[in-house]
């Protein structure tokens, strides 16, 4: 049965009548080329690329890669992990050295995590009169002695040593992490498991051989791989901005523990790679969309990222 057309008036194919191998190279094309350009490139009506394009939904953001790439939902009864703060005992004599015993005092208080005891310690610090930078001088010299000469240990152990509060402002951000992750996953130890999306990329990538060294895989076979998982593959820029925000999201509550706490495995770091790789390819739906990029190129300072120049050639292309 033929379709009847209307003089002047171009036909819009029904899905049966799209052989499969035509419609899989305009969604191969449509990613990274627009619909005109498709349409000029396999020689078929513009009409058919974008009815192609729409029933496949390769142009609209994936739903089940912004489902499945999300932090599980806080809950405040679940923050139950994190120790009750104890004040350390008063300070003692340690250095010999009034104003150091004091600081290495305060420095405990401020690692207990409360925000009462950290507030009490920055007014006693306001105290202090001396200036910080003497403070750190007097404490390397302390470490010189108590290490029999150690200079490494003596340099860096003194280092920001008087600065109560910028040891306050990170401890405090690292409990409101601690806070945040035990509140959507429960535990510690559920924080720091494997993932769902961490076992994802795992198995994506089972099958391609790491080169030399145990974070590398060979990029072109990597990108492969995540390609074949095409219901969590990125349909748009924003697709790749949402899941490169659940990944920095993850290692911003786990790296609350400490510093180097937030790494996953090697395979997290290829699937943010593959997302790059992906954003130098798939073309922005917007002038927005295109900025957006641009924004988080900046604000996480990305910009000397392998393949940056593909991204900013896809975004003014």
């Amino acid at each position: 049965m033929t379709d009847t057309l209307q003089p002047g008036v171009a036909s819009v194919p029904t899905r049966s009548s799209i052989p499969d191998h035509l419609r899989a190279q305009v969604l191969t094309l449509r990613r990274t080329q627009s619909a005109k350009a498709v349409s000029q490139t396999l020689g078929i009506p513009l009409g058919t690329v974008k009815a192609i394009s729409s029933r496949s939904g390769i142009t609209r953001d994936n739903a089940n890669l912004r489902e499945f790439f999300k932090l599980p939902d806080p809950v405040a009864s679940r923050c139950t992990d994190l120790q009750p703060p104890v004040a350390p005992p008063q300070p003692v004599a340690v250095t010999g050295d009034k104003d150091l015993d004091a600081v290495l005092w305060l420095r405990q208080v401020v690692q207990t995590g409360d925000a009462g005891l950290i507030a009490k310690a920055m007014q006693a610090a306001e105290r202090i009169q001396t200036p910080e930078k003497e403070l750190e001088n007097r404490y390397g010299n302390y470490l010189m002695r108590v290490s029999g000469g150690n200079t490494m240990k003596a340099v860096f152990g003194s280092i920001g040593f008087a600065n109560i509060k910028g040891l306050a402002d990170r401890t405090l951000d690292e409990q409101a992490r601690r806070r945040e992750a035990l509140s959507r996953f429960g535990s510690q130890d559920a924080v720091f498991a494997t993932l769902p999306q961490e076992q994802f990329c795992l198995d994506a990538l089972a099958l391609v051989p790491k080169q030399e060294g145990i974070w590398s895989f060979d990029k072109a076979q990597a990108a492969a791989a995540f390609a074949t998982q095409t219901d969590l593959a990125p349909h748009t820029l924003a697709d790749c901005l949402h899941e490169l925000g659940f990944w920095n999201q993850l290692y911003r509550l786990r790296d609350g523990w400490g510093t180097g706490c937030g790494d996953g495995p090697a395979e997290v770091n290829v699937r943010e790679g593959y997302l790059f790789h992906c954003m130098g390819q798939i073309r922005p739906k917007s002038r927005e969309e295109a900025k957006s990029v641009l924004r988080y190129l900046a604000d996480h300072e990305r910009m000397d990222r392998e393949g940056i120049d593909a991204i900013l050639n896809n975004l003014i292309g």
